[in-house]
């Protein structure tokens, strides 16, 4: 995936100080995490942590746009292929009817493979709302269209 620079000078400028120009000052090793999902990979929190601490070595807790940059740059996995959501999914599926409960399916996003906050969640839960019926979710059409965003 290939992230025009404009893109990224955007994207960072939302997490650093917005009286500066895009591109500019640094963002908080906190927010990486985010920051990196919001472009499309999907670092687990570990791997986070080595990133972190090889890019700010003094443990200042900022990332200038250079250094983010170059965070972009790496070999980081992209988000969970369709597949693997719904093997997820699965466990909670009984009955094989390719539906999930609204409440196993936030579960699911809480538990398996890297732990999402309550606010990932509550985006997902968004998201999924158009593949409702009644108070389930099928998740095979869910997870095609998580694979494809």
């Amino acid at each position: 995936m290939s992230i025009h620079p404009d893109q990224l000078r955007e994207a960072f400028a939302n997490f650093s100080d917005f009286h500066l120009p895009p591109g500019q000052g640094t963002i908080s090793t906190k927010d990486l995490g985010t920051l990196v999902r919001a472009l499309g990979k999907n670092p687990k929190q570990e791997d986070l942590l080595k990133i972190c601490n090889q890019i700010d070595p003094a443990g200042e807790g900022n990332i200038t746009f250079e250094q983010f940059v170059q965070v972009m740059s790496m070999n980081l996995p992209p988000p969970e292929a369709a597949q693997e959501l719904m093997t997820s999914f699965q466990a909670f599926d009984k009955d094989r009817s390719g539906l999930i409960a609204e409440k196993d399916l936030a579960v699911v996003m809480r538990t398996f493979g890297e732990p999402l906050t309550d606010e990932e969640v509550d985006l997902y839960m968004q998201a999924a709302e158009p593949f409702k019926q009644g108070d389930q979710i099928n998740y095979k059409a869910f997870a095609n269209f998580l694979s494809k965003a």
